[in-house]
C-alpha cells in the first residue's frame, strides 16, 4: 500500500502515535463502542478519559492522532496507533466548536459531508439573574453567523461534540484503510538515531513488545511521555484560582427551547448550562464564581443539583445522569519545541491552554496537517529531512500566539454581558508568513505580521491560507468546480494566472505529488483551451486583478501546499522561483 521503499511500518500515532517498524505490529484490537452514555459520575481525581482535569486525555488529544492518520493514509503512508486506555470512554462533549479553518481542512481530507451533517451552529445564549427573574436579561448569539463569500466557503463556527467527532474519525479509518486504534497498549520508552526510532510497548495483557519504527508522534496529552522522552521543556504555568466545575449531564425536562443558558456572575456564583447538539437532551456545564463550593458541587450528581437549584431558584428542572465531571484548572504552558530528529508531538503533548475561544482542539487538527505532509514527503524519499525542522518552526509562534489570546479571554471571561468571539478565532488569519520554505516575490519569507491575523488587509502573501475560488470552468464545458475542489493533502498545487495561452513550465517534477493548474482571465480569448475564472475570484483573491487591472496582463505563478498554505507568490520570470521554492521542499 506504501510508496516506502521500507520494510517497517511508517509513523506510530499515539494518542499515543509510531510508525511501524521492523516487529510486525501486533494485530489491531477491535474498535468497541464507547461505553453508554449512562456512565457514573467521575471522581475529578481519577486517571481516564472522562474526566477532565491535568491527568486526563484532553478533547483534542485523539482528534489530533486521528486526523494525523487519517492525513498520512490519504498519502499511502501506513500508521499504527496505540492508545494506552483498553477501552474507549464516552468522553463527553469537550472541544466541540469546530472553527472554519478546520472545517476547511476537512473539506479537504474529504471528511466535511459527515461533519456538517451531524454538527450544528453554537446556540443562542440567555443571561439570567440568580435566582431566575421573569425573562432574560440579555439574548445573544455566541458566534456572529456571517454569509459565506467565494473566498471562504465555510464561514461560521460548527458545533460538534468529542464523541461523534472522534467517531467519524474513527470509522473513515476503519471503512477505508482497516486501521483502527490498538487499545491497552502502553509507551514505556524509546530511543532515536539517525535511521530509525525504538519503542518499548507494554500490552494490556503483560507481553512487553519493543519495535522500530521510522517515526514517532505523540498526541499523549499534558502529561506525554513523548514530550518527557525528547526532554521538552513544558513552560507556562497553573493557575490554581482559576478553576470551573466542568461536565455534561442529561436534562430530562424544564428547559424549554434550545438555548445555551447562565445564571449569576462570577463575582458570586456562576452556572451556565451549553447545548451543543441536534438530537439530545445531553447539556454541557460550565460553573464558576468567586463563592462557589468547588468541591462539594463536583463530588455527586445530587450536590451538583443541588447547587444548581441553589443558584438559579429553579426546582422544576428535573436531570438526568451525569455523563462526567470534574474541576478545570488553568493551566497554560508549551514545549521548546514540537519535535527532535524522528520524533514529534501534536496537540496536548505541545501545549495546553484555557478552553476559552474554542481554539485547542483546531490548533491541535493544524498541529497534525503541518506535519503530515512534511512527514510524507520524507518517507518517500521525495524530500530532505531538513525540511521536519519546519514544523516547529511554522506551528510555534502560531501556537504562542493562540496561548496568549486564549488566555486573554479566560481573564476576561464573565467580566461582561457578552460571550462574542472576535473573527480572528475562525483562524483564516493563522500563517507561516516569517517561514524559510516560504518565497514572497522570489524572496524567502512572508512579511512580518500576527500569527494569527494574516489577510485582514485583503493582501494574500506567502505562508497565508490559500482562498477558494468558485466558478471555474474548463473552455467548452457546463459544469464548473472550485479551487477547493483542487487542494489536496496529497500534492502540491502550481495555480498559473496568465492572459496567454500554451504556457508551460519545465519543472521535471514528480506528477502525483504537484499538479499545475492555469486559470485564464474571464475576458481572454474564447478561443482558448483551458480553465477560464468566469467569475473572476481567484485572479481578485490571488492577486493578479479582474477585468484588465493591473496586473493581470503580466500574470504569475501561485504555489499551493498540501496543507492549503501559499508556498510561493511569483511575478514576472517565474520559472527560476517555482524551482527555488520546490528546491527548499524537495531533494
Amino acid at each position: 500500500m506504501s510508496h516506502i521503499p521500507s520494510h517497517r511500518l511508517n509513523t506510530l500515532l499515539m494518542p499515543v502515535g509510531i510508525t511501524p517498524g521492523r516487529s510486525s505490529p501486533s494485530p489491531v484490537s477491535p474498535n468497541p463502542p464507547a461505553e453508554a452514555d449512562t456512565a457514573r459520575t467521575s471522581s475529578p481525581d481519577a486517571d481516564n478519559a472522562a474526566t477532565f482535569n491535568q491527568k486526563s486525555r484532553s478533547a483534542q488529544v485523539l482528534q489530533a492522532s486521528l486526523v494525523l492518520a487519517l492525513s498520512l493514509l490519504r498519502n499511502n503512508i501506513p500508521v499504527r496507533i496505540i492508545e494506552k486506555q483498553p477501552h474507549l470512554r464516552t468522553p463527553g462533549q469537550r472541544g466541540s466548536g469546530i472553527q472554519p479553518r478546520t472545517l476547511e481542512h476537512y473539506h479537504f481530507l474529504g471528511i466535511l459531508p459527515a461533519i456538517l451533517a451531524q454538527g450544528g451552529r453554537a446556540g443562542t445564549f440567555q443571561l439570567h439573574t440568580a435566582p431566575e427573574g421573569d425573562a432574560p436579561i440579555k439574548m445573544f448569539d455566541m458566534h456572529e453567523m456571517l454569509e459565506a463569500t467565494p473566498d471562504r466557503p465555510f464561514i461560521n463556527p460548527v458545533v460538534l461534540g468529542q464523541q461523534p467527532h472522534e467517531a467519524i474519525l474513527r470509522d473513515v479509518l476503519q471503512l477505508e484503510y482497516n486501521t483502527q486504534i490498538e487499545l491497552g497498549v502502553e509507551l514505556l520508552s524509546l530511543s532515536q538515531d539517525s535511521s530509525k526510532v525504538t519503542v518499548k510497548l507494554s500490552k494490556s495483557t503483560g507481553e512487553i513488545e519493543e519495535a522500530e519504527y521510522d517515526y514517532v508522534v505523540g498526541a499523549d496529552g499534558a502529561h506525554s511521555v513523548v514530550r518527557k522522552e525528547l526532554g521538552c521543556t513544558f513552560l507556562g504555568e497553573t493557575r490554581e484560582g482559576d478553576r470551573f466545575v466542568i461536565g455534561d449531564i442529561y436534562v430530562k425536562s424544564g428547559l424549554e427551547g434550545r438555548f445555551c443558558r447562565s445564571w449569576g456572575t462570577n463575582a458570586d456564583r456562576q452556572i451556565n448550562l451549553l447545548t451543543f447538539e441536534k438530537h439530545t437532551d445531553r447539556y454541557t456545564f460550565i460553573c464558576g464564581g468567586k463563592n462557589l463550593d468547588y468541591d462539594t458541587m463536583s463530588s455527586n450528581r445530587e450536590a451538583w443539583i443541588q447547587t444548581f437549584q441553589d443558584v438559579t431558584g429553579r426546582r422544576d428542572v428535573e436531570f438526568g445522569d451525569v455523563i462526567w465531571m470534574g474541576v478545570w484548572r488553568a493551566n497554560i504552558r508549551m514545549a521548546d519545541k514540537f519535535g527532535e530528529g524522528r520524533v514529534f508531538i501534536v496537540g496536548d503533548a505541545a501545549h495546553v491552554h484555557p478552553p476559552t475561544g474554542a481554539q485547542g482542539m483546531n490548533s491541535s487538527v493544524q498541529d497534525s496537517i503541518n506535519l503530515s505532509w512534511k512527514l510524507t514527503l520524507v518517507l518517500r524519499h521525495l524530500s530532505p529531512t531538513s525540511l521536519l525542522t519546519s514544523y516547529t518552526a511554522e506551528r510555534l509562534p502560531v501556537i504562542a500566539s493562540m496561548l496568549g489570546k486564549t488566555t486573554d479571554l479566560l481573564n476576561s471571561t464573565y467580566k461582561t454581558d457578552t460571550l462574542g468571539r472576535g473573527f480572528e478565532l475562525r483562524q483564516f488569519g493563522v500563517n507561516y508568513r516569517g517561514s524559510s520554505i516560504v518565497l514572497s516575490g522570489g524572496e524567502e519569507g512572508g512579511d512580518g505580521v500576527d500569527p494569527y491575523r494574516s489577510g485582514l488587509d485583503g493582501v494574500l502573501k506567502a505562508g497565508d491560507r490559500a482562498p477558494d475560488a468558485p466558478n471555474l470552468q474548463v473552455q467548452g464545458e457546463e459544469t464548473s468546480f472550485s479551487l477547493f475542489g483542487v487542494f489536496k493533502p496529497t500534492h502540491h498545487t502550481i495555480l498559473v494566472f496568465t492572459p496567454s495561452p500554451g504556457v508551460s513550465l519545465d519543472l521535471s517534477l514528480q506528477k502525483d505529488v504537484v499538479k499545475t493548474l492555469v486559470i485564464y482571465p474571464r475576458d481572454g480569448d474564447a478561443e482558448r483551451e483551458g480553465v477560464v475564472d468566469t467569475a473572476g475570484y481567484a485572479y481578485k483573491h490571488y492577486g493578479f486583478g479582474v477585468d484588465g487591472e493591473k496586473g493581470q496582463e503580466k500574470g504569475g505563478v501561485v504555489i499551493v501546499r498540501p496543507d492549503g498554505y501559499v508556498g510561493a507568490i511569483l511575478r514576472g520570470e517565474v520559472e527560476e522561483g517555482v524551482k527555488r521554492y520546490f528546491g527548499k521542499v524537495f531533494l
